[in-house]
């Protein structure tokens, strides 16, 4: 009987795992109530790249290192450029969506938009729980969504938080900023002019943000190769799509959960430290008791001592 290839027992193992296990879902708790399998199949999957829906060995999609390898005239990067400017248009400003979806995404980014400005700074930790918070209050089915990915032969291990909409059918990503994911050092000007379309909030179907940053980490290497300098792991398209399209868990609570102890530590204490069990007599009262001394005659031979010390 013909041995099957290790790799394809792989590939098939993680179908099988993917069919009995809901990696994506959570009741809304901030600990992932997810099978012991998971950290194995979380490993497993994560070295393949999910592309189109379907999970595909990740050496055929090189990380867009075989793109635009061509011709390198002038003419031909300026077509290049143009190309790309105009898919990324199309993605960003739905032409190809119908009128429900464009209304859908009008309203959330309409929403988010209004957030950002009573939420505070968008860079800070916890503006995005607070912008799933302020969705939800606002009737949306909005989750933060906690993704995590293991490290591989091409890049370190990783996670990331991102907030998402559940609207009829449709899932959405909104992302602020999204645009502060493709800043290179050196940047190249037909690449910059890309990185100019972006808008100020990224409201978008899964499948229309593979698009973006297949598109952009390919202008991305060119650019970065451009100026002479190697690529970085995490501005490569690999790495890149593992953000949103790693196994995650999903929370709907507005603030972070805390772990309970036992033990009766205080529940405030520093993760990571040990709390001391604090004696309720102090040092002399110690060191009296273990001596067999009383409280008079410890005093006395301190007193003596120093009566010593002073001669």
């Amino acid at each position: 009987m013909a041995k099957i290839p290790v790799r394809f027992k792989r590939v098939a193992a993680a179908f099988d795992e993917v069919a009995k296990v809901r990696i994506c879902e959570s009741s809304g708790s901030e600990h992932s109530p997810l099978p012991e399998s998971f950290t194995d199949l979380s490993h497993l999957v994560n070295c393949f790249i999910e592309k189109d829906g379907v999970v595909v060995d990740e050496k055929n999609n090189k990380d867009d290192e075989d793109e635009d390898e061509g011709n390198d005239s002038e003419m031909g990067s300026y077509w290049r450029d143009s190309e790309k400017k105009e898919m990324l248009q199309g993605l960003f400003f739905g032409r190809q969506c119908d009128d429900q979806d464009h209304d859908d995404k009008r309203r959330i980014r309409e929403e988010t938009e209004f957030a950002c400005t009573v939420l505070g700074d968008a860079s800070s930790p916890a503006f995005k729980r607070r912008l799933m918070s302020h969705l939800r209050d606002k009737g949306f089915d909005a989750g933060l969504c906690k993704s995590r990915w293991e490290k591989t032969a091409k890049f370190p291990c990783g996670n990331y938080e991102f907030v998402d909409v559940n609207l009829g059918a449709n899932r959405y990503i909104i992302e602020v900023n999204l645009a502060a994911q493709f800043e290179i050092a050196r940047a190249a000007d037909g690449y910059m002019s890309l990185v100019n379309l972006f808008p100020p909030i990224f409201v978008g179907k899964p499948g229309t943000l593979k698009q973006i940053l297949r598109l952009m980490c390919g202008a991305a290497r060119e650019s970065i190769k451009s100026a002479e300098l190697s690529v970085p792991p995490w501005r490569r398209n690999g790495y890149m799509q593992a953000k949103w399209f790693s196994p995650y868990k999903r929370t709907t609570n507005a603030v972070a959960s805390t772990l309970k102890f036992e033990g009766g530590f205080a529940s405030n204490r520093s993760i990571g430290f040990v709390t001391l069990q604090v004696s309720p007599y102090n040092c002399r009262d110690n060191f009296a008791s273990k001596a067999g001394l009383k409280f008079g005659q410890l005093t006395a031979a301190f007193s003596h001592g120093g009566d010593d010390m002073g001669n």
